[in-house]
């Protein structure tokens, strides 16, 4: 199996010189002198966009992009979504000028017997309550991962290593020591993310709250164990970045991009008369349905007792009892999966981001500011963001239920004052995010690993 991986992952001298050719401008070590391409190996669990549809598909796709301008890229791609799922034809003719090879492993636990699935949760789970190490975070290195890794950095193959998330990278056994310059794409910080869902959890609920507490107890581990080993570690939230205040860890902001994969144009300012309230999210994960339960039970109502006329449109795949639920509220439409949003948000008068726990920074909030709209949500949905202190004469930012509610209100009731943050919202997006911005980060990020080492 292994030698099948590294053939995939090989390619003769030609294509290799070939390739080379589309490189950007190449990297200067400490002196100013010019460095051969770098021949770099990039690992990841779902594929980018648009092959995967979703904020971590965007940022994936992001630096795939950014590492294509820098040297040469091959990916390796940890399948946990079983044999059914390659993806090595798809990445290639959707990325094949950007990449030199994918090849894909199967993980544990995706790919054998129904019964075999089981026994892996269920021992992942055991790990969780009663092991150590990374196994208290519910992990298991894949040896063939770990393996088809270290023979590529010992044929000489591989100049960097380039991690999406700590999970990933640990799954891969890139925490190993291998005396190659390795940067993890954390994103979401993990123990942040566990200790959000713990402070989100009700008191009630005892046995949750021990499994989460146990898993806290894994996510900081693997947060010390990237720590130690990574070169470089990128998080996507200004506030993880300030938190853990270390010189290797900085931040890398994340980017919301048209459904073509295209940067953002803003709208005109919203209709005078819209009274739409429009939300969009991945709803089959927890943390976006349970943000968007909240919302329902304890601030539409609210909303409604001011502006009956309102109405709320979600977009997004949705577990077919939620959707039914969800449906059933009055003034409330469960769109499913929506190809383009453009219209959607341009019939939006506010978009709401009821985000209760999670990490990072939130596409969401990123999406409804690049397309000039008024984002409303909790204090969660708004962390990690730059420039605090504007963001919130911007967006509508509440925990409570009630201001929450009032707010979104007066945004539907008075568009000029909306329309006036709107305008506000475009202009910080663009002032804070961008490709050029995110690709010049990843470049200098690389060039100050490399330059240290060489």
């Amino acid at each position: 199996m292994i030698s099948a991986i590294l053939g995939l992952l090989r390619c003769d001298q030609s294509n290799s010189s070939e390739r080379q050719l589309e490189v950007g401008p190449k990297l200067m070590n400490l002196h100013g002198e010019l460095l051969a391409p770098l021949k770099i190996l990039y690992v990841i669990s779902f594929p980018p966009f648009p092959i995967d549809v979703s904020g971590g598909a965007i940022r994936s796709r992001l630096m795939l992009d950014a590492l294509a301008e820098i040297g040469t890229v091959r990916v390796l791609y940890l399948n946990y979504r079983g044999v059914d799922h390659h993806v090595n034809e798809a990445m290639t003719a959707a990325f094949g000028s950007k990449i030199l090879s994918v090849a894909s492993i199967n993980m544990p636990g995706t790919w054998e017997s129904k019964h075999v699935r089981v026994f892996e949760k269920a021992s992942r789970g055991m790990g969780m309550l009663f092991g150590k190490d990374l196994a208290l975070a519910g992990l298991r290195i894949s040896a063939d991962a770990a393996r088809t890794v270290s023979e590529l950095c010992d044929r000489g193959e591989i100049d960097l290593i380039v991690g999406r998330f700590s999970r990933t990278s640990a799954a891969a056994g890139l925490l190993a020591e291998r005396g190659i310059p390795l940067i993890i794409d954390a994103d979401d910080w993990e123990p942040r993310r566990s200790a959000a869902r713990i402070k989100s959890t009700p008191r009630y609920n005892v046995l949750l709250h021990a499994y989460l507490r146990r898993e806290l107890r894994g996510s900081l581990f693997l947060g010390s164990q990237v720590l130690q080993k990574a070169n470089h570690i990128w998080l996507a939230s200004e506030e993880d970045t300030a938190s853990l205040g270390r010189p290797q860890v900085t931040t890398l902001p994340n980017l919301a991009m048209s459904s073509a994969g295209d940067e953002i144009i803003a709208l005109p300012p919203s209709s005078a008369g819209s009274k739409i309230v429009f939300s969009v999210g991945d709803w089959k994960r927890k943390q976006n349905a349970d943000g968007m339960n909240w919302y329902l039970r304890q601030v539409w109502p609210l909303i409604r007792q001011t502006v009956p006329e309102a109405q709320l449109r979600i977009a997004g795949a949705t577990q077919p009892s939620d959707a039914r639920e969800w449906s059933g509220v009055q003034n409330v439409c469960a769109l499913g999966f929506v190809d383009e949003l453009r219209s959607e948000y341009e019939k939006a008068a506010v978009v709401a981001t009821p985000i209760t726990w999670g990490g990072g920074t939130k596409i969401k909030v990123l999406e409804a500011l690049a397309h000039g709209r008024v984002p409303a949500g909790t204090k969660h949905a708004f962390e990690g963001l730059p420039e605090k202190g504007t963001l919130e004469k911007i967006a509508v930012v509440e925990d409570e239920p009630a201001p929450l509610a009032h707010r979104t209100a007066e945004m539907l009731l008075y568009p000029a004052i909306r329309q006036s943050q709107e305008s506000a919202a475009t202009t910080y997006y663009t002032n804070n995010h961008s490709v050029a911005a995110f690709k010049k980060r990843v470049r200098d990020t690389i060039e100050g690993v490399i330059a240290s080492r060489t």
